[in-house]
């Protein structure tokens, strides 16, 4: 047996050498296959029924980006039960207390959900229509018509889950490449320094409706650039509480989404006071110091 050198030569082991070696390595790639899987590349919508063992079924939702209170819009979906292939993709880790499930879109969107959600088995990575017809959604609350929604899309069973329904389109992630699992200590740096239960109420929700675009001590999406608490602290707290909850008052045309308009007013109002809160907490941490 050889092996080779960093010279480019070789070198011949002895027996109980090469024995030594041989164990050393096959327990290094054991370890290394013992290691729990955080993050799968998701392949084409053609190969991923191959490769996972899972049928293709239809579900059908209210499509939150294009329905209102008045006007709900059902759509039937193919795709792939949620639960079920986070157990293909990721085994019994995903089940972990505290564990989120992270989706992110090919425009660096990332959208994370706390794991236990999809218990319930509500939830479905969908790649068509039933219908067969064109695979895209309007999305009128960032100004934007025919949007692409493959490779996958994140959908929920709204018609029978309650919890989906009051989230609106949160948590419907569409040109999902990738998925990634995350935990509590991922995001040590983002959260705030002190006791404040306001500025820790204000992290959680920032989590949720802000970190899916922008990043705060380089965490969360990568749709815009810049630190979100140096950005912010630009605005006066009046100011930023419009962006929140109504930013085209700000800025007619962008695309920035509104704050939950599914939520009562008073809850609105409510959740953006906490954002500020926390985004007020402390300056934003300096990732790059050693």
């Amino acid at each position: 047996m050889s092996i080779s050198q960093p010279s480019g030569g070789s070198a011949t082991l002895r027996p109980s050498a090469a024995r030594a070696v041989l164990h050393t390595t096959i327990g290094a790639a054991l370890a290394v296959m013992a290691q729990p899987v955080l993050a799968v590349e998701l392949p084409p919508p053609d190969r991923l029924e191959a490769e996972t063992g899972i049928p293709a079924r239809t579900v059908e939702v209210i499509e939150p980006h294009v329905s209102s209170p008045g006007h709900q819009l059902r759509v039937s979906y193919r795709g792939f039960g949620m639960a079920e292939l986070l157990d293909r993709l990721f085994g019994e880790r995903w089940k972990v207390p505290g564990t989120e499930v992270v989706f992110y879109g090919r425009d660096g969107y990332r959208s994370g959900t706390e794991s236990g959600r999809f218990l319930s088995g509500s939830a479905w990575l969908v790649v068509g229509r039933a219908d067969g017809k064109p695979f895209k959604v309007d999305n009128p609350d960032q100004h934007e018509t025919g949007v692409p929604l493959g490779p996958y899309y994140l959908v929920w069973d709204n018609l029978h889950d309650s919890a989906a329904r009051a989230q609106g389109a949160y948590g419907w992630p569409y040109q999902v490449v990738r998925i990634d699992l995350a935990t509590p200590a991922d995001y040590a740096a983002a959260r705030p320094q002190d006791t404040d239960p306001l500025a820790a109420e204000g992290f959680d929700q920032a989590r949720k409706y802000c970190l899916t675009c922008h990043r705060v001590a380089g965490i969360g999406g990568g749709k815009f650039a810049g630190d979100l608490r140096e950005v912010s602290a630009l605005l006066s707290d009046q100011a930023l509480k419009t962006w929140i909850i109504e930013p085209q008052k700000m800025h007619a045309g962008t695309t920035m989404p509104p704050l939950n308009a599914a939520l009562p007013e008073a809850e609105r109002n409510h959740i953006a006071d906490v954002i500020i809160r926390y985004l007020r907490a402390r300056p934003a941490a300096d990732t790059t110091a050693p």
